[in-house]
């Protein structure tokens, strides 16, 4: 499957109808899908500015001359009815700066300047791109969004001709023959898609995914929040298996000192799998956690503050997190056992 899209890929060029674009949401490493043509077209003019600022750095071009000097004049059909609106929203946002504007500069004329702003929020887009986790996870939305769109419209579903669609980009960058069979592998293999790797089609939990979930991730963790069930009874070395849907774990001694460590222990687990930007939170209250389990008497109003900063975290955590439903779940139960 892989070599049949590459040889599509190659064959034409890409001249994409613009309708949207796919990227990764807020959240971390979570997916959505926009159809926004503005955002798309927004995208391409911070990643062409950034590449012109560094390659002729001083230098104020207008929109139509950065894209000459790119390389990029085949998508002007398609950036030319956003341009006024895309370059205003960044000069607003503090991304580009408005004051290179000249008396009568309109449409394509309009100069593009970036930002230190702009320069860090490029050079982020561009790191965000080798994100494998949100790429993959992103694809797949837009993989299933494109076959539902397009069985709407009664068109072709052959996968090649994703490229030719806006669901076909993240943050600005094809996705790679790779990414769209995993996707649709990875789609068929949970009912969300049938018919071949080539030509896939829309399934009715497809279907139910697009019109009622955020993604794929939410779809099909719909009922983990309620099927999740922690008791502590028994013998037990410590470890919470917090990656699982249904969690029985026992424990001999259920006082308070040996649940707070215990809690500790999955609270710190589950921190290793956030961005590492937020992985010092659940470090610092883990540690917390087991320094008061050290004591003789924990303090009742400590533990219930850092339970409750705990809590905070995780409700926090990203989306697309198969073991957030779980591990707030374990904390109900530890916290309802130890604080009596």
């Amino acid at each position: 499957m892989v070599r049949e899209i590459e040889r599509e890929f190659a064959e034409s060029p890409v001249r994409v109808p613009v309708n949207g674009e796919v990227r990764a949401s807020a959240s971390a490493g979570g997916s959505a899908v926009t159809g926004s043509e503005l955002e798309l077209v927004a995208g391409w003019l911070l990643d062409w500015g950034f590449t012109y600022s560094k390659a002729k750095p001083g230098l104020v071009p207008s929109v139509a001359e950065m894209m000459a000097d790119v390389g990029v004049e085949e998508f002007a059909p398609l950036v030319e009815p956003h341009v006024e609106v895309a370059v205003a929203a960044f000069e607003e946002t503090g991304l580009f700066n408005n004051s290179a504007r000249t008396y009568g500069s309109e449409g394509m004329g309009l100069p593009v300047w970036l930002t230190d702003a702009g320069q860090r929020e490029a050079a982020s887009r561009i790191e965000r791109r080798k994100d494998n986790r949100a790429r993959r996870s992103t694809c797949r939305d837009a993989v299933l969004r494109w076959v539902y769109e397009r069985a709407a419209n009664g068109e072709s579903t052959e996968i090649a001709a994703i490229r030719y669609s806006p669901f076909g980009w993240f943050n600005g960058m094809l996705f790679s023959p790779a990414d769209l069979a995993e996707a649709v592998r990875f789609l068929r293999e949970r009912q969300l898609l049938d018919g071949t790797d080539e030509t896939p089609t829309i399934e009715p939990a497809g279907t139910e995914c697009i019109e009622q979930y955020g993604g794929v991730v939410e779809y099909l963790n719909r009922r983990d929040g309620a099927g999740v069930n922690v008791t502590i009874m028994g013998d037990n070395s410590g470890q919470l298996a917090v990656a699982n849907r249904d969690v029985a774990q026992n424990q001999t001694n259920t006082d308070q000192v040996e649940a707070l460590a215990i809690f500790a222990n999955a609270l710190r687990e589950f921190g290793r799998l956030v961005p590492p930007d937020q992985q010092p939170e659940y470090e610092e209250v883990a540690s917390a956690l087991e320094r008061e389990a050290a004591k003789a008497e924990p303090d009742k109003g400590w533990m219930k503050a850092l339970f409750d900063r705990a809590k905070g975290l995780l409700e926090g955590a990203p989306t697309n997190l198969y073991n957030l439903a779980q591990v707030t779940k374990v904390a109900f139960d530890i916290y309802s056992q130890t604080a009596g």
